[in-house]
């Protein structure tokens, strides 16, 4: 899928075959998140506005973090696996 210049996403080629790449897979039916991190001021936004723009027809849902939460893990891209569930009858710990 060919992307359209934007001035804003100049030097940015390697970006736009990964999204599309990324888009082309769900389209063909898998599921896929995205996360970009990075500086202030770098393109994500602009990364982000030429996906959705390519998603036409597509459910896209978009949310944005504050410097507050750097340093915190996504639970996305969090290595450790999900708790256990509790037991019929028990309670987490912090509920006693």
């Amino acid at each position: 899928m060919p992307h359209e210049s934007n001035d804003q996403l100049l030097g940015r080629h390697g970006e736009l075959e990964t999204l599309d790449r990324l888009l082309r897979e769900v389209r063909e039916g898998h599921s896929r998140v995205l996360t970009l991190r990075g500086e202030a001021g770098i393109g994500k936004s602009a990364l982000l506005d030429h996906l959705a723009a390519q998603a036409a027809r597509m459910q896209v849902v978009r949310a944005s973090g504050i410097e507050a939460e750097a340093g915190r893990v996504s639970p996305a891209t969090d290595p450790q696996p999900p708790p256990s569930p509790l037991k019929p009858g028990t309670q987490p710990p912090d509920a006693r």
